[in-house]
Order: C-alpha cells, then structure tokens, then sequence
C-alpha cells in the first residue's frame, strides 16, 4: 500500500484508477461510535413507518444513481454492463422489500392471567458489521444494510479491499438521505475487518466470503458472544438425468458456471451427469461455453469480464493444469490451449471444462471462483446422490429431470440452503436463503432476515400489581 492508500485495479486491464487509504484503528472505532450514538439518540426510536420511508427514498437513489453505480461496478469488479446495471436494479428492489418488511407484524400475545399481559417481540442488536466480498460488491451489501436498517440497527459496512468504489458512493449518497451516523463505512483488508469484529459495540457481524475467512470472524466474534450471520462458499453440484431437457440443462449449466465469470459463491461448478448422455451432453456445455466471449467489460458484446486479480486467474490456470497432469481432460474453446486469456493486460481467463476429473484434486474439492466446470458420470440414483454430497459444502444444488418421482425425492433429499429443480439460480427478495454445512448459516433476505438483525424477547406487563 502506497501513501495515498491501497490501490483500486480495474481487472479488465490491471492499471490502477485509484486509491483508497485502510481505515486504521481510531478510524474504526470513531465510525463504530458514531453508529452507537446514532442507535442510541435517533434510529431507534425512529418509528417502522418512518424507517420504512427512509429506505424508500434510499431505493430512490440507487435508481437515480443507476449509471454512475453500474460504471463503478463495472471498474472495480469487471462487470460487463448489462450485468452490473442489473445488479443495481436487484439492489433497489431489495431496498423497497425492507421497506416494506419494517412494518411487518412481528412477535405473539400469550394467553395469561386477569391483571397482567404476556407477549414476544423482537428488538433490534444496535450495531451491525456487514462486510461484503469482491464479487458482488454493491448488491451483497445492500442486502445486509437494507435489512439491517429495516429492523432498526445502524451499519458499519466494510467493502473488500479490491472493490470500494460502489460502496463508497452508495453510502455518500445515503448521507444524504438518513440520519448521521445511521450508516458508515470503513475500508481495508482483513486488518480491518478484525478491528471491526473486536469493537464491543458492535451488536452483531454479517459476513459474506471465503469459509476460512468466515471462520475466523466466527472466533473473534466468540469471545463477545456476538451473534454472526455467515455466507460462505459452495462446490455447489448440478445432477442431470438422461430423462431431462438436455437443451434447457445445458443451458442452465453454462450460465451456472460462467456466470459472473464464475465468481459466484452459489456457481453450479459441479456436473454430475448420467453416464448415458455423458459425451453428447458435455459437448452441449462445452460448444455453449465456446460461444461465450471473454473481452471487455464496456463492450456490449461481452459475456465474460475478468476475474477479480491476477492471482486469481494465475490459481486458477493452476487448478486446471494440475487436473490434467493427473488424467483429467480438460476442454477448452476451440483454438486455446490455455485457460488463461492474454488481453489488454487484464485478469481474464477462458471458461474450462475439466472432464473425468480425480475426485481427490482441488479441482472437484475447492472453490475456485473462475469458470471452471468439473465432470463426474454415474449409473445410479443412489451414486448420483452420493456425488452430489462429495463436498464440506452445502450452499447450493440442482436437479434435472423429467420424472416426477425423481424430482421430488431428489429435491427432499439434496442436502444445501438452495435447491432449484429443472431450473438454476433463481433468487429473489422475498425468499430467504441460507447455507449448510461449511456454507455457513444465517438467513440473507426475505421475512427470515429478521431472526439475525433481532433479538426475540419476552415481557409480561402487570396492570394490577402485586394481586
């Protein structure tokens, strides 16, 4: 890090666009104080009506802010347009279901005796820490802050290191918009974020990334006995039976493991494919995969942006070429012999199929977070299964078929937070998700956001005391 602060890389090229200074010890804990006093003399008494008018106007914003969001998103992660407006879009429509959740009834009336009154509600924790990964900057955050403002928290949020910019202006502008010190933010790697867990005001941690680093946030958070919401990473399998719409399956596997470029915690990275249709099947994917361009992320044309660093596109060149040393073969566009994409001196990479993949490489055990694809064949229902659950991982899974008996015992029976049956990736704002196993746990979005960013208590209130 320089004296002007931690460059900002724009992926797509490598060269620096700006600086952004770690916010250091003092800094964080002034933003943190700034959140608890705003808790304390403002947002908690702020009425659900109120808050709920606020978030309001805070989706205004990123609606207003559209263009200028999607470009920073664009710059800092490498996402091609379309797709970081729509990002944007997705953001707005989280903000205005909060809104409207603020004022969701929450909490029971117990029956009890003459002279007194026996209920549940829940009240909010003061504090949240939301930190929020690289790859989906803006709209992760504005999961976590949205909801946490809804229920009546203030926010410190701390973006990753290599993506700032969006988050930087969305809290500018929400300055604008609620009350001082409701929402703040402090900037920095890892450093940061374990200044930000270790401040004794801060109520509760959502944390969104990698299962190490989730890990970690859940130790330092033990001591305080902080509650944490954790979304952690995925090896996330995608099942196809010889019965299914091959065309649609083949469809939804590309989009599941190019999408974002791969960096996509939920990415279906996994085929688990019916040794019946195994080759014409593949070579559906793979013809797909080949039609989709890697270039850059102005350009309409673009399908795939670049990865996030060079060390990310350098580890995962080293994936794939360690699963061929060991007998994988591996499928790439016609013409590259490489999976990694010389451009403009950018962190791009091409999307790579790894068939027959040894079960025991990091290719079939890690999250890599590129566009890789890797391929196991079964026989049976029971051997499909087993392969599916061949991973710590439990965040997401999918299954295709045309037998309804199938689908409904593989839909009860696949063990992650998101199933989707003949269809991927679906996720909306009124549904709220979660992870399993080393995917974490805590629920992101819908009406379950409430049990991380409230506490339930119980009262009893007595109108003839001492009787």
């Amino acid at each position: 890090m320089t004296a002007a602060g931690r460059p900002v890389l724009d992926p797509a090229t490598g060269r620096t666009v700006t600086h952004v200074p770690d916010t250091d010890a003092p800094g964080v804990a002034g933003a943190v104080a700034r959140a608890e006093a705003a808790f304390h003399d403002v947002w908690a008494d702020t009425s659900p009506a109120r808050r709920a008018g606020l978030l309001r106007d805070l989706g205004d914003v990123l609606r207003e802010d559209r263009d200028e969001l999607a470009a920073l998103e664009r710059l800092g992660a490498g996402k091609p347009t379309a797709r970081a407006a729509g990002e944007v879009d997705f953001a707005a429509q989280v903000v205005d279901w909060f809104a409207a959740a603020a004022r969701y009834p929450v909490g029971e009336t117990h029956p009890a005796g003459p002279g007194m009154r026996t209920y549940t509600d829940r009240v909010p924790v003061g504090v949240c820490a939301a930190i929020v990964p690289n790859n989906y900057p803006l709209l992760l955050a504005v999961w976590k802050i949205a909801a946490a403002l809804a229920y009546g928290n203030t926010v410190v949020v701390k973006p990753a290191p290599e993506t700032p910019l969006s988050v930087r202006r969305l809290v500018g502008r929400a300055g604008e918009v609620l009350p001082e010190g409701v929402l703040t933010a402090v900037y920095g790697g890892a450093a940061t974020g374990r200044l930000l867990c270790d401040q004794p005001a801060v109520g509760m941690v959502s944390f969104t990334g990698s299962t190490a680093a989730g890990r970690e946030v859940a130790r330092r958070c033990a001591d305080g006995l902080k509650p944490v919401s954790l979304e952690l990473g995925g090896k996330s399998p995608v099942v196809v039976f010889r019965d299914a719409d091959l065309d649609a399956a083949a469809r939804a596997v590309v989009t599941g493991f190019t999408g974002n470029t791969g960096q996509v915690c939920v990415a279906g990275s996994r085929l688990v494919v019916d040794r019946a249709v195994h080759e014409e099947f593949v070579g559906r994917v793979a013809k797909l995969a080949a039609d989709l361009r890697a270039g850059p992320p102005k350009d309409p044309g673009t399908d795939l942006g670049p990865l996030i660093s060079r060390a990310a596109a350098d580890r995962t060149a080293e994936v794939v070429a360690q699963a061929a040393a060991r007998g994988a073969r591996v499928i790439l566009p016609p013409g590259r012999s490489s999976v990694l994409h010389d451009l403009d001196g950018g962190f791009f990479v091409h999307p790579a199929i790894v068939d027959r993949v040894p079960f025991d490489s990091r290719a079939w055990r890690e999250e890599i977070f590129a566009p890789v694809l890797s391929v196991a064949t079964f026989d049976t229902d029971d051997q499909a299964l087993a392969l599916a659950h061949d991973t710590a991982y439990g965040l997401s899974a999918s299954v295709w078929t045309s037998d309804a008996d199938r689908a409904e015992r593989f839909g009860r029976a696949l063990r992650a937070g998101l199933v989707w049956v003949n269809t991927w990736g679906d996720t909306e704002e009124t549904v709220s998700v979660s992870g399993l196993g080393q995917s974490g746990y805590g629920r992101e979005l819908g009406i379950h956001a409430v049990e991380g960013y409230t506490r339930p208590r119980a009262v009893w209130v007595a109108h003839r005391p001492g009787r």
